[in-house]
């Protein structure tokens, strides 16, 4: 039902802004921390003229189900410069609820196919992994679900798109956005800021997003070290205490010892 609703939603806002000729941008980040956790973030922005050609669409919008999925919602709202605002978001505390939280942002048809997180290694050296493709075919057709295509006969307002001759690319930007914990092996993503970037192509052309990482946290292994040398500077201490303390008690027995007559 998330998916459904999430996926219907960008169907029709970016339908709307194409046949006004107007732009909707969406992001979807991946954020994960070096224990696993994270957050998942989807956000959708509409340039200003939506809001003049569809006055009416920020109260059309409705978000109760993502809500009850447990998502957190933030809008829609009208920000300064005009344009129609709308965040969801959900944290999730491993690699195997993060796989799942992607394939409900999808759906069966969306730009994101066969997305997984895993993760290997221990705590302080561990290596992420990030698999999938993004594609987007058969149009808006690829955000809204089957009931919707079958009722319409095809993807929401197809025939008006077609006959003004709009290109999706020009209308619509998707752009998904990973930050994983440590130093990048390899990606097929731009990298920048800590962060690996892909922009989804709207012609049908899929993406391989295969990156790898490699988190050692120096920090804990410096500190695992030291807690090594300074136990065995300890008893090292103690020992050396100890020999240091049985020569003195030698020492004084025998300068005490009764002389023989």
């Amino acid at each position: 039902m998330t998916s459904t609703r999430l996926s219907r939603l960008i169907a029709v806002i970016a339908a709307t802004f194409i046949l006004a000729s107007c732009r909707v941008d969406t992001s979807v980040s991946l954020q994960v921390n070096p224990n696993g956790s994270g957050t998942i973030k989807v956000i959708v922005i509409a340039d200003a003229e939506i809001v003049k050609a569809a006055p009416g669409l920020k109260g059309d919008i409705r978000v109760d189900d993502l809500v009850a999925a447990g998502w957190t919602v933030d809008g829609p709202r009208t920000s300064d410069d005009g344009a129609l605002v709308l965040v969801i978001q959900h944290s999730f505390n491993g690699p195997t609820e993060a796989t799942a939280l992607l394939s409900q942002i999808n759906g069966t048809r969306g730009p994101l196919h066969e997305m997984n997180l895993t993760r290997t290694g221990k705590d302080t050296n561990s290596t992420w992994k990030l698999t999938g493709r993004l594609e987007i075919n058969g149009g808006l057709e690829a955000f809204a679900d089957d009931a919707t295509n079958t009722l319409l006969g095809g993807g929401p307002f197809s025939e008006q798109i077609a006959a003004q001759g709009t290109d999706l690319g020009d209308a619509i930007g998707i752009t998904f956005i990973t930050r994983l914990p440590g130093t990048v092996d390899s990606t097929t993503g731009k990298t920048g800021a800590g962060v690996v970037t892909w922009r989804v192509p709207t012609d049908g052309t899929p993406t391989d997003i295969a990156t790898t990482v490699t988190n050692v946290d120096v920090a804990s292994s410096i500190s695992r070290v030291a807690r090594v040398l300074i136990l065995g500077l300890l008893v090292l201490w103690v020992l050396g205490s100890l020999f240091l303390i049985l020569m003195v008690m030698n020492a004084r027995n025998k300068t005490t010892r009764t002389p023989r007559l």
